[in-house]
């Protein structure tokens, strides 16, 4: 078994056709043919105490939406994903449209990784000050998996990379706005462990951290699960 790969031609950012109104539209995200998993990842400049996302859909039911996750808390800026089963799909071409509770002006992003692994785990974290982020994972199935790790920031003016792990892809409307990026790990340290470093200007970030299995699932054997009845015996003396 090998591990998975990110489909990087289709591994990007996008923009809203405009950032007005309480939905916001990315036109023409492109899945491809070999792809299993799509993750999509959207962010608006604004904190979670004042608006949220509901919703964040694709435009072809034959992606299938597996898990719809809320990234954000109250101060970093809002972050919503979907992540999204299209093994059976074929190539797709379809508009992403994401939801906001009320009303908003604010920038806005979509990232939007592909890949032809399978969802094994996933975890979210945030910070308020992410100058230097760092996340471990650890898997039995290590070496048919893929780290991959999705981020959304407030303010990439000041500059932010990835010190450990290979950069996707990185896109925002520049200046003070706020953007999207994510990057992949295949190699295991010592122990087994997988990790992706960055860094930042110390602005709010978000992570949405995804472990890839060549694998649909990967913990299955090859003869169904595993069951140990208990078993009464009676004793006779």
């Amino acid at each position: 078994m090998t591990q998975p790969t990110i489909i990087t031609a289709q591994s990007t950012g996008y923009a809203a056709d405009a950032d007005s109104g309480n939905t916001r539209t990315y036109s023409d995200v492109a899945i491809p043919a070999n792809a299993n998993t799509v993750i999509m990842f959207a962010v608006a400049d604004t904190g979670e105490n004042s608006r949220s996302w509901t919703n964040l859909t694709y435009g072809d039911a034959a992606a299938v939406r597996t898990f719809l996750i809320d990234v954000s808390t109250a101060s970093p800026r809002i972050t919503i994903a979907s992540i999204f089963d299209v093994s059976s799909a074929g190539a797709l071409t379809a508009d992403a449209t994401a939801t906001i509770d009320s009303s908003s002006t604010v920038n806005t992003r979509l990232g939007v990784v592909c890949s032809t692994g399978f969802v094994e785990s996933f975890f979210t974290s945030n910070s308020r000050t992410g100058v230097l982020g760092q996340s471990h994972v650890y898997s039995p199935n290590n070496e048919n998996n893929l780290f991959v790790l999705c981020n959304t920031l407030d303010d990439f003016d000041g500059g932010f990379s990835y010190t450990t792990g290979t950069q996707i892809f990185q896109s925002s409307a520049g200046g003070t706005n706020a953007g999207v990026a994510a990057a992949s790990q295949a190699t295991n340290a010592a122990d087994g462990t997988k990790k992706i470093a960055y860094s930042s200007v110390g602005e709010e970030c978000t992570d949405l951290a995804v472990l890839l299995s060549t694998q649909r699932n990967p913990f299955a054997t090859n003869f169904g699960p595993v069951i140990r009845p208990i078993i009464s015996h009676d004793v006779i003396s």
